[in-house]
């Protein structure tokens, strides 16, 4: 009974010893991710006049170099775009410059990883959002072209010859096969409300509340002269 009672006080022992988490936060000193969204609020940058404000940013896992490791993509709203090459046991190395994948400055939303050119290398969609100029809310595709000699992934944008460029306020892509031809589809989210003229309603005047920009649905056709698909947007 006596080592019954010795054996029992020690499973308790260990067992309060055992940590009451099933996460263990991992510090930036150590992992070297040190991405920070920050954004800074003025007269014209602010939650009462930009409603979707906080809507960003994105973060997208996807092994860019193929080499068994799952690396972090952060979006950004006023600072770069971050990527995060996974170097194993949690460390991690800011590759941005050299992957060519800063965000072009754009108000960035959701990021989406898909091979979407099919060649086997983990490619990069970015949604764009906020800006007025339509140009600088163009989405972005970062179309992966492999590793250069130090092993890190180099990407080139390429949202305009796919088609994919759309200038709507994005929040996240989607990227799936709905028709079944073997190839991915991409579907769009989009929001922004807006006020359209004044309207008649039982004789006093009423304003009609409407979105201009829908979701949009893009299929993928593959362009034989180009060697890469070429996106058609077929959302009605």
């Amino acid at each position: 009974m006596k080592k019954l009672l010795i054996i029992f006080c020690t499973v308790i022992a260990f067992a309060c010893d055992r940590p009451t988490t099933l996460f263990v936060k991992q510090p930036s000193s150590q992992t070297g991710i040190t991405f920070n969204n920050r954004i800074i609020e003025n007269d014209s940058v602010n939650p009462i006049d930009l409603e979707f404000l906080y809507n960003g940013g994105g973060v997208a896992v996807g092994d860019f170099n193929n080499d068994g490791l799952q690396d972090l993509y952060f979006t950004a709203s006023e600072v770069s775009n971050k990527l995060y090459l996974n170097k194993g046991d949690f460390k991690f190395q800011d590759v941005t410059n050299e992957a060519h994948v800063s965000g072009e400055a754009r108000w960035c939303n959701g990021a989406t990883v898909a091979d979407v050119n099919n060649d086997g290398l983990l490619d990069i969609y970015v949604c764009a959002t906020i800006k007025k100029n339509p140009d600088q809310r163009r989405n972005l595709l970062y179309i992966n072209q492999g590793i250069n000699k130090e092993g890190i992934p180099v990407f080139k944008e390429m949202a305009a010859e796919y088609n994919l460029a759309d200038t709507g306020y994005s929040v996240q892509a989607a990227f799936f096969d709905y028709d079944n031809d073997g190839d991915l589809d991409m579907y769009l989210v989009q929001t922004k409300l807006v006020q359209r003229d004044v309207v008649q309603f039982g004789g006093r005047n009423s304003r009609d509340t409407t979105k201009t920009d829908i979701d949009k649905l893009y299929r993928n056709d593959w362009n034989d002269s180009l060697k890469h698909p070429v996106f058609t947007d077929v959302s009605k």
